[in-house]
């Protein structure tokens, strides 16, 4: 019986030392504040002055470029190789949540990629300020397998906004000084995709203290 007992609490050890690990994995992947004031900078830059709703995937993307990126150092000759680096490593294989720490002076909302869907196939959904029932990305329904996207639904369903927009992680250099960040806006892309089949690159510097964006590369080639 004694024996029982101690292979009992030794499970019970080893389970909570499994959910610590998992909750400090949890804890690596969440977004960082300087990341959430890039997304912020780059959305005022892009869709602020034009749109008054913004449509913002809860959930960043993992790596999804198909093309070599040391073009982005022709495009910007101060950009360092260990940025581009540290994009790749950032969105590998790992996602994060996101959460509304966004500053932007328009409205916005987080909405799950799986309630996107559902708005492109034809379906109602809560107006924008109500309740999302956000279940990530890899729970949604495959893009590649829905139907032609609704795009009038869409436009019917949230008229002042500027599509769907999704982030990657951002990848830094060593002292913080700049950083790049992938993006992709989708709205009435071609045929029956759901999402582009192209990404977008924004290069950020930190100048006296304040990032700046620098510029955006776009179309990049996207694996899917």
């Amino acid at each position: 019986m004694r024996n029982y007992r101690q292979q009992g609490y030794l499970a019970i050890i080893c389970i909570v030392l499994l959910l610590t690990f998992a909750e400090s994995r949890a804890d690596d992947t969440s977004c960082e504040s300087t990341e959430y004031e890039l997304m912020s900078l780059l959305i005022n830059a892009e869709y602020e002055t034009v749109f008054s709703l913004i449509l913002i995937n809860p959930e960043t993307e993992e790596w999804c470029l198909g093309g070599n990126l040391g073009v982005l150092l022709e495009t910007w000759p101060e950009l360092k190789s260990e940025t581009i680096d540290a994009l790749i490593v950032n969105n590998r294989g790992t996602t994060c949540k996101l959460d509304e720490r966004f500053r932007i002076p328009v409205e916005y909302r987080l909405m799950s990629e799986q309630e996107y869907i559902k708005v492109l196939q034809g379906g109602r959904t809560l107006k924008a300020g109500g309740a999302s029932d956000a279940t990530g990305m890899q729970q949604s329904t495959s893009a590649d397998d829905a139907a032609e996207p609704n795009w009038d639904n869409f436009d019917s369903v949230f008229p002042d906004a500027q599509g769907y927009l999704t982030f990657s992680r951002a990848g830094f250099d060593s002292e913080s000084t700049q950083a790049l960040l992938i993006f992709s806006n989708s709205y009435r892309c071609s045929g029956v995709r759901l999402r582009p089949g192209t990404r977008k690159i924004a290069f950020f510097m930190k100048r006296k203290g304040t990032w700046e964006l620098v510029g955006i590369s776009r179309g990049i080639a996207s694996m899917y």
